[in-house]
């Protein structure tokens, strides 16, 4: 559920682009990047939970 945000807004982005308009396919072009350098970050930084 969680990585179905960035695909959305990726999807979103491809569409606008095909469509045309340029500002609002870069705009969430952006708005996936960040999302996923902050998933990233969040999965760096968490520990593993198993015991080993």
């Amino acid at each position: 559920m969680i990585m179905m945000l960035p695909f959305l807004t990726g999807m979103l982005a491809v569409w606008f682009g095909i469509r045309g308009q340029r500002r609002m396919c870069l705009s969430l072009w952006f708005i996936t990047l960040v999302i996923f350098a902050a998933w990233c970050q969040v999965h760096m930084t968490d520990p593993l939970g198993f015991s080993l």
